[in-house]
């Protein structure tokens, strides 16, 4: 998408940065910014409304200046930023406690880490362009804090549900200890 919007109408141009931004495309320089997706959706929005071709073009279009897909995707993603993310989540994927979950103390650990780790996940994931393998810079962390997080998280579940097995047990034993408290009170246990 190649666009020219005049300094007059700056909101628009805020605007349409926002929304490339926030639809993944990557900026190439201030004006130019790509995508390895079909622009259909932007077709479809713009098609209501006339179009300025001297302020706003989508294009389909492949290099022919031997431009490498290395280049071009180094040029509009920071990765070195999105890996320093990725970086981070997998940090905190590390750092969950992996004791038994038998009382309030690591129970709130336990939650303070998954929220960690979502935040962690969120910041990561909303700054990759999740672009194709093919594409991929050969150092990119995303695919490994992906396979990471699913090892994890499979074993943070498998914690909460002896948690819950833990709190069940203690739920009916002082359901019954008040039980026997009642009854010993009515004279029933001696």
């Amino acid at each position: 998408m190649l666009f020219d919007i005049p300094i007059t109408r700056n909101s628009d141009r805020t605007r349409l940065r926002r929304y490339l931004r926030n639809s993944r495309f990557g900026c190439l320089q201030n004006s130019v910014w790509i995508t390895p997706d079909p622009l259909e959706k932007e077709r479809d929005i713009l098609s209501g409304g006339g179009i300025n071709v001297e302020s706003l073009i989508l294009l389909e279009a492949r290099p022919c200046a031997g431009e490498s897909d290395a280049e071009i995707v180094a040029g509009a993603w920071n990765f070195d930023q999105i890996n320093r993310c990725y970086s981070r989540h997998l940090k905190v994927l590390e750092e969950r406690p992996d004791e038994l979950l038998e009382n309030e103390t690591v129970a709130k650990a336990f939650l303070r880490w998954s929220n960690a780790e979502r935040e962690a996940w969120i910041e990561a994931v909303t700054s990759d362009p999740l672009l194709p393998n093919k594409i991929l810079p050969k150092d990119y962390l995303g695919k490994r804090a992906w396979q990471r997080r699913i090892e994890v998280l499979e074993e943070a579940g498998r914690q909460l549900r002896t948690f819950r097995q833990q709190t069940t047990f203690c739920l009916i034993w002082n359901k019954t200890l008040s039980n026997t408290s009642n009854a010993a009170t009515a004279g029933i246990v001696a």
